[in-house]
């Protein structure tokens, strides 16, 4: 980050004070003595000379403009540019936010009673009477709800690397593992209801969050061996991102595979950083019905405990029987009320449990805040700031033009516009 600064900009208010002396005293300013000569009198009709002209004002103008830049350079101008760099012992984490079309409800919004116009709509003669109404101008749904809670505690993780995946239907990662929070917000304002689809998949939600936490395995390096020399796969070990689990399987796959010592030294010298994923959702797991569906995430939750990475399971939406959900952005009765599907607390409770992570719900603004401080407070973040600032000094651009306006109105003073007496 650059910044331009005065060192002393106390000084910069001389020049107004300067300028308000200036005009009161414009009258004085430069008068000389002078002799009276009666019979000279007759001259005072003479014209004036362009040297005359000239003479009464360019001199002075020369010594205010070096007076000015006098005052500008001992203000001492300075152009900055700050640099940190961190030192971090922090987290690696991966945000999973559910986009799938249950976060259209508005049942989350702080301000509460935002449905009006509230009455009962027919569908058909003999159809289903259902309650709709009209959303008050600016509600925010649960996405809106989230994004903004999860804004607050991103911009609180300094020194972390995080990582923001979205699911639906599908699961896309929307940034690599990075320390720039910035870059992480800005992606965050993008994500809307639906851009993954609107079903609920907490498998691949996990599956994509430990895709990137990860980096390379032992099952990694032992094909990468097979055809690449024992210094390109020394150099990826050590270089690049990597989990490395010295199990039993995976002793006897380093033994049938007769990896090189040195990636066995090298693979066991790296050190595992704390990593967690963050999985928000409102719905049930629906990509996959029955207990066909729970057990493929929980395979997903014990991929994930292997390598040692706590999944935290956030659960939002009200308690209540029923709720409002949003059926378009715009217009009358744009929400309609429906039976409130809650979130499948068991299952996430048992993926928290089997991660040696957390469950938490959440049934408002609130209580999601606070979901995310006691986050912050089981995973801290330890990190030092190393800061320094590279100054370039500017005074000699201001006092260069100071001293040569001197210059030329001494100079001008004693030739051109030379005066006697």
């Amino acid at each position: 980050m650059k910044e331009f600064r005065f060192v002393y900009p106390y000084l910069m208010l001389a020049i107004p004070v300067l300028l308000l002396l200036a005009f009161l005293f414009r009258h004085r300013l430069g008068q000389r003595s002078r002799l009276w000569f009666p019979q000279l009198s007759i001259l005072q009709e003479a014209p004036t000379s362009w040297r005359l002209r000239l003479a009464r004002w360019l001199p002075p103008a020369l010594f205010w403009l070096a007076l000015l830049f006098g005052i500008t350079a001992l203000a001492r101008p300075q152009d900055v540019e700050y640099r940190k760099w961190f030192e971090t012992t922090g987290v690696e984490i991966a945000v999973a936010l559910d986009t799938s079309g249950s976060m259209n409800i508005i049942d989350m919004d702080p301000r509460g009673q935002r449905v009006v116009d509230l009455r009962h709509y027919q569908q058909g003669f003999f159809g289903p009477t259902t309650q709709v109404g009209t959303a008050k101008e600016g509600t925010w749904d649960r996405l809106d709800v989230v994004k903004a809670v999860v804004a607050k505690f991103l911009s609180q993780r300094r020194g972390d690397q995080i990582t923001l995946t979205v699911f639906g239907t599908e699961a896309r990662t929307l940034c690599p593992l990075t320390s720039d929070v910035q870059s992480v917000g800005t992606m965050l304002k993008q994500v809307e209801i639906g851009m993954v689809g609107q079903a609920t998949d907490l498998r691949k939600a996990i599956l994509y969050s430990l895709k990137r936490l990860v980096g390379l395995t032992i099952e990694d390096v032992i094909e990468m061996a097979k055809t690449r020399s024992i210094d390109y796969v020394l150099k990826k070990i050590r270089h690049e991102k990597g989990s490395y689990v010295f199990d039993k399987d995976a002793e006897k796959r380093i033994a049938s595979s007769k990896l090189h010592p040195s990636l066995i030294a090298a693979m066991r010298a790296k050190k595992p950083r704390s990593q967690m994923i963050i999985l928000l959702t409102d719905g049930k797991h629906t990509a996959t019905q029955g207990e066909e569906g729970r057990q493929s995430v929980l395979k997903a939750a014990q991929a994930a405990a292997l390598y040692g990475i706590k999944i935290y399971t956030i659960g939002i939406g009200s308690r209540s029987a029923y709720t409002f959900v949003r059926r378009r952005k715009e217009g009358r009765n744009n929400v309609v009320r429906i039976p409130n599907d809650s979130f499948d607390e068991d299952l996430m409770r048992e993926i928290s449990r089997i991660t040696k992570g957390k469950f938490f719900s959440a049934s408002d603004k609130k209580a999601l805040e606070q979901v995310y401080r006691d986050i912050n407070k089981l995973e801290p973040n330890r990190f030092k700031i190393h800061q320094w600032e590279k100054t370039r000094e500017l005074y000699l651009w201001l006092l260069l033009p100071c001293l040569g306006f001197l210059g030329l109105e001494l100079l001008s003073r004693e030739t051109l516009f030379r005066r006697i007496p």
